[in-house]
């Protein structure tokens, strides 16, 4: 297998789980904002609410983490110094809050479901991730090989970016079994905002597919011009 081949597989697979975790980890902590700050308008989570305090602290910090991860992972496309530890900083986070969510979703209703799908998602990112900076799988992925600070404009990051967009734009469908309240899904009352984000993630990722196709074709085009000279 040739190194471009092997360099593209791993990042794409670093990429798509590291955005899939930064968005359950955004949208776990806005879904959450109604557990914790209004648990006890719904008969299912009336349980939590001796703890809507703990929840709330997790919103916020969840949230945050969610922006942090986002931006540390856009500089990993970079290969911007210290990149790696701000995405492993970002993971951490998110696993102790999902954690923390989970430990309590499950001892005081019994029932985990969807910050269960997040804490499974970040903690298969973190596992790939760690193993990415064995020496042998760093080199292979090409990371930290470009410090001119330039977007690493490639295909995987064009996938991740669209496959978060179809989770986004899905949501409502995927998480209607645990969000169902009198037969109404709770969800749609995000649906604008879900809409407006999904719609952006597809079209920054078919950018970026576009994007990378066109730079391959200029390239190509100034290699036959060189050649012919």
């Amino acid at each position: 297998m040739k190194r471009s081949v092997l360099s593209s597989i791993l990042r794409g697979v670093t990429f798509v789980l590291l955005s899939l975790a930064a968005l359950f980890t955004l949208l776990g902590g806005i879904g959450t904002t109604c557990v914790a700050f209004a648990a006890e308008n719904w008969e299912s989570m009336a349980a939590l609410v001796p703890v809507k305090p703990v929840f709330q602290v997790l919103v916020v910090i969840s949230i945050a983490a969610a922006v942090y991860g986002i931006l540390a992972i856009v500089r990993l496309g970079k290969s911007k110094p210290a990149a790696y530890r701000d995405v492993l900083i970002f993971l951490v986070v998110g696993l102790v809050t999902s954690t923390i969510q989970y430990y309590f979703s499950l001892t005081l209703r019994g029932k985990t479901a969807p910050n269960n799908v997040r804490l499974y998602v970040t903690v298969l990112a973190l596992i790939v991730f760690l193993l990415l900076r064995l020496p042998p799988a760093w080199k292979a992925s090409g990371f930290g090989q470009n410090s001119s600070g330039k977007p690493s404009v490639s295909g995987p990051t064009g996938m991740a970016l669209l496959l978060c967009g179809l989770v986004t734009l899905t949501t409502p469908l995927w998480a209607a079994p645990t969000h169902l309240l009198n037969g109404e899904n709770t969800v749609s009352v995000l649906l604008p905002h879900l809409l407006a984000g999904g719609i952006a993630l597809i079209l920054a990722g078919c950018w970026t597919l576009f994007a990378r196709r066109k730079d391959s074709r200029l390239a190509e085009r100034g290699a036959r011009l060189l050649a012919s000279k």
